[in-house]
């Protein structure tokens, strides 16, 4: 099955692919006077220009339900965005990105997507212990955090399968490249970051294909980590979440090892 050889192709390159994912992180912040200070300040002015725009210009967010700042709710679920926009794209480009690789070395193109990806799993792990900080000090750290592991396992999954897939798409067609990107504004839209996915519990047919967005669920995992409340309460969003996973990875490897034959001759 594609998904076993797959597997086993980054379990068998695994310290490679680690020693990868260092050098493309390095790569990342070397050409830059501040280096690592620029993953901490981009992501921190997205969150304060969102909460001030709702919060302080539109005055649609002075607090959730449950009385929590709306800015400690927005950054709750802001936080795995940042990583899923990060990847997205660049992990969706990864094969054509490398593809000196590819062409020009004996290196096994399934662990290209891994080790990108890794690299910014590292990032997010950095965001994440701040916020953890953040939290902590406000008095909102309790038992309920433990499941963090629970969502950084479905965070890092759900990408790793996505970016199998549209990384060989993309390695055959520049038009995914270009769908990846305008997706990736969409999906922050309709995913429930900015606004409460129970706000349109009035409209079923609306509310359930949103909540079919794995991402949104990705969402409610470390929202209930951060503010309260267990995964498991959601059986059918978690049931929906790792069906969807299993198609993706089947379909994912499948493709990628259908494409893989083609990469050198198209790249």
């Amino acid at each position: 099955m594609a998904l076993f050889r797959v597997i086993a192709d980054n379990f068998i390159n695994a310290k490679r692919t680690w020693g990868m994912a260092l050098i493309d992180l390095k790569k990342r912040y070397s050409s830059s006077a501040l280096g690592w200070f620029w993953a901490i300040v981009k992501p921190a002015l997205f969150v304060l220009v969102y909460w001030f725009g709702i919060q302080v210009g539109i005055r649609g967010g002075a607090a959730t339900e449950d009385g929590v700042p709306f800015i400690l709710w927005l950054l709750a679920g802001i936080l795995p965005w940042f990583f899923v926009a990060d990847t997205l794209v660049i992990c969706g480009t990864s094969i054509r990105s490398n593809r000196h690789l590819v062409t020009k070395s004996v290196f096994p193109a399934a662990t290209i997507p891994t080790f990108v990806e890794t690299s910014f799993f590292v990032t997010h792990l950095l965001l994440l212990t701040i916020a953890t900080a953040i939290f902590a000090v406000c008095g909102y750290i309790s038992l309920y955090f433990v499941q963090i592991l629970y969502g950084l396992v479905c965070l890092y999954l759900l990408m790793w399968v996505v970016s199998l897939l549209f990384s060989a798409l993309v390695a055959v067609s520049r038009d995914f490249e270009y769908m990846l990107k305008s997706a990736t504004q969409v999906l922050f839209w309709i995913s429930p970051i900015l606004w409460n996915v129970d706000r349109i519990a009035n409209y079923p047919i609306i509310y359930y294909i949103v909540r079919l967005n794995p991402i949104g669920y990705v969402i409610s995992v470390y929202r209930n980590a951060f503010l309260g409340g267990w995964f498991w309460t959601d059986l059918t969003g978690t049931l929906c979440f790792w069906v969807e996973m299993v198609i993706l990875a089947l379909v994912g490897a499948f493709v990628f090892k259908k494409l893989e034959r083609e990469f050198a001759d198209i790249l």
